[in-house]
């Protein structure tokens, strides 16, 4: 990925003209002072011109480079929708790119962007994608660095909370997040989409009678050895924390550990494994994704248990974006509901309240948002039981020392 550092020479003159304690100076001739004055008066009208080129090259955007991202966005709700959008485009048009990080899968990602380009193509936009962690890990430590270079971030709620603890995610507030549910935003995220984690299945391997529906059913003796289980199950962890108390989770999770998980990475992996035969269950596994897949003929299916994790992926600014009217456009172009289409495109149960799920199992989902079946990763959630969580998860599921962001 290609960063941008300024490499423009200062303007500011590396030091005096001339040592004002020299002898040379003290014992200067009248004629030799003239000349001297007459010099500095030139290289001072030069620097001063070079400063107002500058400004006149600059143009409009010079006076906005004093002014914060937050303040930038603060002035644009001020203007009519017309307005707006003029000064987001031309603020957008000197700026001329846009990066935003996410742990959005990569080919969707590169949907998105490809998308929006093709209705700002004066905007660079580029994007880079790795799993949740790290990329707060990677804002973190740019943002410890004094190096701005993300405009617009996209994690999961359960590790959001990091970010906001460094104030290092700014407020925008557009007209595109009127229509949108008050559990699906805050003055500093917008939802753009739901993840409800799932029970997979073969079912060439099990009947559907057959599989788990409850949390408890997966501590039976005929599931040992035979459930592929996710390394980054945290939601599911801190959704069990939310609906039960730790007392009871940490009891659980020590039982379920018993049952000798075959632990993977990414669960899109332990759904293609669940497939291939390598075990019948996969139990943290997304329920588009293996809508999608079904809706080929894989051999997978899914039940809705007991207890459904269900994720917000909240979509931030940078507080420090160093492209703030391009971030804007973006941001207001994916809660947009042509933006909401290209992801509800892909099986998923978006935000916006007009556009509805392609498949029908995945409205029944959506249906049961709001009620005790879906337990939804708030903010103010992760935030009270992240660590207790991620040392459950780390210390009693993955048995390896708890690690930190």
């Amino acid at each position: 990925m290609n960063h941008w550092v300024s490499t423009a020479p200062s303007l500011l003159p590396s030091s005096l003209p001339f040592d004002v304690k020299s002898e040379e100076g003290r014992h200067r001739a009248p004629a030799q002072d003239k000349a001297f004055q007459s010099s500095l008066g030139v290289s001072i009208i030069a620097f001063i011109s070079l400063f107002l080129f500058i400004v006149v090259m600059a143009g409009p955007n010079f006076a906005a480079a004093a002014k914060s991202p937050e303040e930038i966005w603060k002035e644009l709700e001020r203007l009519s929708q017309v307005e707006r959008e003029k000064k987001l485009i031309e603020g957008a048009k000197s700026e001329g790119e846009m990066i935003w990080y996410t742990n959005s899968g990569l080919e969707n990602a590169t949907r998105y962007i490809q998308a929006f380009k093709k209705i700002y193509p004066f905007i660079n936009a580029q994007v880079w994608r790795s799993k949740t962690r790290q990329v707060i890990q990677r804002v973190i430590a740019e943002a410890n660095a004094g190096r701005h270079i993300v405009d617009v971030i996209k994690p999961s709620t359960d590790l959001l909370p990091a970010l906001l603890e460094k104030n290092l995610i700014g407020r925008y507030e557009t007209p595109n997040r009127a229509i949108y549910p008050a559990h699906a935003k805050s003055i500093y995220f917008t939802n753009m989409n739901y993840a409800f984690r799932v029970f997979a299945f073969n079912p060439r391997k099990v009947a559907r009678k057959e599989a788990p529906k409850t949390w408890d059913e997966l501590l039976q003796p005929r599931w040992k050895g035979e459930i592929l289980f996710d390394e980054s199950s945290l939601e599911e962890v801190v959704a069990l924390l939310a609906a039960w108390g730790r007392e009871k989770t940490v009891s659980y999770f020590t039982r379920l550990s018993q049952q000798q998980l075959l632990i993977r990475v990414g669960r899109d992996t332990t759904t293609q494994m669940m497939m291939a035969g390598e075990a019948p269950l996969a139990v943290t596994t997304y329920a588009y994704n293996n809508e999608s897949l079904r809706a080929t003929n894989a051999p997978v299916d899914w039940v809705a248990e007991d207890l459904i994790p269900a994720l917000m992926y909240p979509l931030t600014l940078a507080r420090n974006a160093p492209h703030p009217y391009s971030a804007a456009l973006f941001y207001d172009f994916l809660l947009s509901e042509q933006g909401q289409q290209l992801i509800a495109k892909e099986g998923r149960v978006v935000a916006h309240p007009r556009v509805d799920p392609i498949y029908p199992r995945m409205k029944e989902l959506q249906g049961l948002l709001g009620t005790s079946r879906v337990q939804l990763n708030s903010v103010e959630q992760n935030h009270k039981l992240y660590k207790d969580g991620l040392q459950i998860l780390d210390e009693i599921v993955l048995k390896r020392k708890s690690a930190s962001l």
